[in-house]
């Protein structure tokens, strides 16, 4: 169902989806959140302007899933616009569909960038799903120069790095395996090449372990890793929203990987080759994936 007008109530479900919007300078058009956004998970200079939304009882738990919005409250909030980031928002149990919001007059926007599989159909090597989707909001908020400025501005950022590193070859690429610490150690996660990572990490000058999977993510035994032998483990943790409690996290995810009996002879522990992102900036599509690129890159070709 199509805007037909800039949107005034729009009530946005998940955080990655209302960053974009904080980028492009809507948050007086955000009604509502589906969920509140963890402590410091977005960036500073939004902060102000986040804690004056309310919430509502939408939920996301690592290792459970997502708890959507209910119906009744999300209808109760009057939104002229839902947006999602995540399939889920409009796909959980419980939740309200996008079909069902356009029966009620309602229109919705899931974001390409975020984790939409449909929008996703080759390897995410570049950014231009999240251009689309600066693009896309743009135009439906009426806001169209200010995206092309963000987008441009992630451009000159990536621009910086791919000088550097374009012409770089396979042999001076590292092999990296993204592990999301806070998903879980006994089973990892494997970002495949439909993930926002992968685009950052082979931006960044680096090859995904896992590039050849054609998924977003699978879980995979640390034999498997093992049986890869990254040449460089990044570390990946949810932004716990100050430095020192960053700092704490990345040593208790990098204690881990260098303590592992499984992981003793994988190249990027006997080699201690470690780099660090936050998920925020590198697992979801968004504005900071130029960021993450040029903080990855510096750290995988520090000489450069």
């Amino acid at each position: 169902m199509a805007v037909k007008a800039p949107p005034r109530r729009a009530v946005v479900l998940t955080p990655s989806v209302l960053e974009l919007l904080l980028w492009l300078d809507l948050g007086d058009r955000v009604a509502a959140l589906g969920q509140a956004p963890r402590p410091g998970s977005l960036p500073a200079r939004f902060a102000a302007q986040v804690a004056k939304l309310p919430s509502l009882s939408g939920k996301y738990t690592a290792g459970s899933g997502y708890k959507p919005v209910p119906r009744e409250e999300l209808l109760a909030a009057e939104p002229d616009l839902v947006l999602g980031g995540f399939s889920s928002n409009f796909e959980a149990a419980g939740a309200m569909s996008q079909q069902e919001l356009a029966g009620d007059g309602i229109p919705s926007y899931l974001a390409l960038s975020t984790a939409c599989k449909s929008a996703v159909t080759s390897p995410q090597t570049g950014f231009d799903l999240v251009w689309r989707d600066l693009d896309n909001l743009g135009r439906m908020f009426g806001v169209p120069d200010r995206a092309a400025r963000v987008a441009t501005e992630m451009r000159q950022k990536i621009g910086t790095v791919t000088e550097k590193v374009g012409k770089l070859g396979d042999a001076d690429r590292p092999t990296v395996f993204p592990f999301e610490y806070d998903e879980g150690t006994a089973t990892p996660y494997a970002p495949g090449n439909r993930q926002a990572v992968n685009a950052v990490i082979e931006t960044a000058g680096g090859r995904n372990v896992f590039g050849d999977r054609n998924e977003a993510y699978t879980k995979v035994g640390w034999e498997e890793v093992v049986a890869r032998n990254p040449q460089v483990i990044l570390i990946v943790i949810y932004d716990q929203g100050d430095p020192a409690a960053n700092a704490s996290r990345f040593a208790e995810a990098e204690k881990f990987v260098r303590t592992s009996a499984a992981l003793r002879g994988v190249a990027a522990v006997t080699q201690q080759r470690f780099a660090r992102l936050v998920y925020e900036q590198a697992s979801v599509g968004g504005v900071r994936n130029a960021d993450a690129v040029v903080d990855l890159a510096g750290q995988l070709h520090p000489a450069r």
